[in-house]
């Protein structure tokens, strides 16, 4: 099945989906035999063609689950959040879902909330995926016990989905998903489908073990520095130590000789060491230290980070004014609640100059 649907899911408090003439809706059966559901969510690109799907739901005929999705794993747990919705509406478990990383493709995968840049950020993912995910997941649900019920020739009422399986309530007789994949697929896409109300959600809310968590153990995660092309080649840098430092000498000669190392690229504050591989470019030849690059040194008068944490000094747009503010008022709490001392005996508030000292000095 696939199904391509207009960007702009309907508000989250509805519990039933209603999908307009103008959507376009199409099924068909996987290769080799299971369901494919395509849909747009709310951060796909529109053009002359059409609306552009930006993920796509398959079911194979051994019952996996494969998300594809635009959105990057940065440590937030998308790749395991965003397949939580799927699973929820779809009844399977949530380690029977696979999600693959969508190709580099801003035309298809593009965010217009970034200008059209395939990229994640701004805590948009979860928004954008909410309602969609969910209903792709009802949908293929609903398709899934109408072909199971069809198989039986009884009344899709009297059949439930639940586990991976298609339950036909008053035989207990039972179908796995994969098992009906296919021909679920050459159904017609219905056009309203409930969805979970959140008082029935099994997944959604609840502690989850990471999805990504096994591949990045093992080492057989893929992450972007992992990536080769033909003739690629890996690039480092070393950098002015202060802001507004210019490179003022280098001696490349050594670097150079390193093997690996093919060029030495200076640049207006920083040296570029371009090699074959990363141990050439800054590992095993510690290339670009070797060039002994030697780098002015501007001067910033009058800033002074004792000076700055009293307020005093104009580091940056803002902080005079935030200093003329303490000195005229003072310090102020904004908020108070409760009593630390009493609640964890032996507690102590740490002030922000304390802390400051902290950080700054590699404690915390």
């Amino acid at each position: 099945m696939i199904l391509e649907r207009a960007a702009g899911a309907s508000s989250d408090t509805m519990h039933r989906l209603s999908l307009s003439r103008r959507t376009l809706l199409k099924a068909g059966a996987a290769a080799g035999g299971g369901l494919v559901l395509g849909l747009t969510l709310p951060s796909a690109s529109a053009d002359a063609e059409g609306f552009r799907p930006n993920a796509f739901v398959r079911i194979q005929g051994d019952g996996k689950v494969v998300l594809t999705m635009p959105y990057v794993e940065m440590g937030q747990g998308t790749y395991t959040s965003i397949p939580m919705l799927l699973a929820e509406e779809l009844e399977v478990d949530l380690r029977q879902v696979r999600l693959e990383h969508a190709p580099p493709n801003p035309r298809l995968y593009g965010n217009p909330i970034f200008g059209g840049m395939q990229s994640t950020g701004g805590s948009t993912s979860i928004r954008a995926a909410w309602q969609p995910l969910r209903e792709a997941g009802a949908i293929a649900r609903t398709m899934l016990v109408a072909a199971a019920a069809q198989r039986w020739n009884v009344d899709p009422l009297s059949c439930r989905a639940q586990s991976d399986e298609v339950l036909h309530v008053p035989s207990g007789r039972k179908i796995s998903y994969g098992a009906i994949a296919a021909a679920a697929a050459r159904l017609p896409v219905p056009q309203s489908v409930p969805l979970k109300r959140p008082a029935d959600f099994k997944l959604i809310g609840t502690p989850a073990k990471r999805l990504d968590t096994p591949e990045k153990v093992n080492g057989t995660a893929v992450f972007g520095i992992d990536v080769r092309v033909p003739g690629m080649k890996i690039a480092t840098l070393r950098q002015s130590p202060v802001f507004g430092g210019r490179v003022k000498s280098i001696d490349d000669s050594t670097a150079k000789a390193v093997k690996g190392v093919r060029q030495i690229v200076r640049l207006d504050d920083a040296v570029a060491v371009v090699a074959e591989h990363f141990g050439a470019a800054k590992g095993i030849g510690r290339a670009s230290h070797r060039m002994g690059p030697r780098f002015t040194r501007k001067t910033h008068h009058g800033r002074d980070r004792e000076r700055a944490r009293k307020g005093d000094t104009p580091i940056g747009g803002g902080c005079a004014e935030h200093g003329q503010y303490r000195r005229d008022h003072g310090s102020r709490r904004q908020k108070g609640r409760g009593n630390l001392s009493s609640a964890i005996p032996g507690a102590r508030c740490i002030g922000a100059d304390e802390l400051h000292r902290a950080c700054s000095q590699g404690w915390v």
